[in-house]
């Protein structure tokens, strides 16, 4: 065991720390590998680079604090799975990150906190309205147009043998936790805080990867809070995501609390139960393609017992865009339960339909929107909508709706 004050690390908060703590886990990945303990105390760092057979320990009352400086984080450049978005504002930076590990781990009872709040925009006094119920507080993105703001804080690439557990995670710049090309992970009872109008802010991305397993998380973020990707970022052969399960979880969300889709590959064999959602602008958004490219394969996903609360709405199912040649099909969901105030939908496109899709044992109840859209033609005009979609199955589904909803669909 190596404690960072032994490699000359201090907790004022205002000391960068990085090479004291990359010191410490080079040291002891060079001695064959065991637990590093951040120990109680703000200790301020750029990118770490976790190693083989390393445990990065955060002791309760440790905070590990993202540097200001953009300069103290790692370049571009550094590992070719690397991106950043000049849309979305953000660098390929990050805080910690793990380049083809194995036996890596993130563990403790501490909190890491990314600085976002010095990297966005200030707050909106007055949100403007939108299109959608997506961003109903405002939508913030980076104080610095030119130089932007980190990217995902945590990064887990082409790794092996993963566990994130305990932790929590706060003001993040961006994504929180993102797997890509990554097998056999465990994500446990991490507990995260952003801005309910921060960009990007997503909980937890599984991108590409195999046999991942979530569980216990208590995520209320300012974008989507659980994500599952078939981007294809990874070297060589491609890899689908698949083997994904995630249960015993509590989300809240100003986007998707899950999106499926994004990417061109493919994502298959997932089960996900026992959720509640506390809000949502869509609760499930299950969506093969983002952008005009043919899109990413998406079945076999089971989806069983969720609560809703101040969601919008409940599953949206979409090919995308027109060019789309991706298939959704063999998707169920069995138990959903609560309150929204939009629509679920399931909507194909001329070259692909939406087909084999289950609805069973599902109780809804409409009441009034807590936010105003835009413009009345943004507002959904029937519960269940349907179109370009094949063999859409419905059993013991009951739909009810507050007097004070119905001036609200066209």
């Amino acid at each position: 065991m190596a404690n960072i004050l032994d490699f000359g690390a201090i907790p004022d908060g205002s000391t960068l720390n990085t090479i004291a703590i990359q010191k410490a886990i080079d040291t002891t990945a060079a001695q064959g590998g065991g637990q590093v303990v951040i120990p109680a105390g703000t200790f301020v760092t750029g990118t770490l680079r976790l190693k083989d057979n390393i445990d990065l320990h955060l002791e309760p009352g440790s905070i590990l604090l993202a540097s200001k400086n953009l300069d103290d984080y790692n370049k571009l450049e550094e590992y070719p799975q690397n991106w950043g978005s000049q849309r979305e504002q953000w660098r390929g930076a990050h805080l910690i990150i793990a380049i083809g590990r194995k036996n890596v781990s993130i563990t403790g009872r501490g909190v890491i906190d990314g600085s976002g709040d010095f990297f966005y925009e200030p707050p909106f006094e007055n949100p403007p309205l939108r299109h959608n119920y997506a961003w109903s507080w405002g939508l913030r993105v980076s104080r610095d147009k030119e130089m932007l703001r980190p990217g995902q804080l945590l990064v887990f690439c082409e790794c092996q043998n993963i566990l994130v557990s305990g932790i929590s995670i706060r003001n993040s710049p961006c994504w929180c936790c993102y797997l890509i090309g990554c097998q056999d992970a465990v994500i446990e009872k991490l507990f995260i805080r952003n801005p309910r109008d921060a960009a990007n802010t997503d909980g937890i991305d599984i991108d590409c990867c195999q046999n991942v397993m979530v569980s216990n998380c208590n995520i209320d973020t300012g974008d989507d809070a659980i994500t599952l990707r078939g981007h294809e970022r990874v070297l060589g052969k491609p890899s689908p995501c698949e083997n994904v399960t995630i249960t015993n979880c509590v989300l809240g969300c100003s986007v998707c609390a899950f999106r499926i889709g994004v990417g061109s590959g493919t994502i298959r064999n997932v089960a996900i139960s026992n959720i509640a959602i506390r809000r949502a602008a869509r609760g499930f958004l299950v969506q093969s393609a983002y952008s005009p490219n043919t899109g990413v394969d998406i079945y076999d996903i089971n989806v069983s017992n969720i609560r809703f609360d101040h969601t919008a709405c409940p599953v949206k199912i979409q090919s995308g865009y027109p060019d789309t040649t991706a298939t959704i099909h063999d998707i169920s969901f069995d138990g959903l339960y609560g309150n929204c105030y939009a629509n679920i939908a399931v909507i194909g496109q001329e070259l692909t339909h939406p087909h084999d899709i289950w609805f069973t044992n599902c109780r809804f109840h409409v009441v009034k929107p807590p936010v105003c859209l835009a413009e009345q033609k943004d507002y959904p005009s029937h519960f269940l909508a349907i179109s370009r979609a094949e063999r859409i199955h419905a059993q013991n589904i009951r739909f009810e709706q507050d007097e004070d909803a119905k001036p609200f669909w066209n």
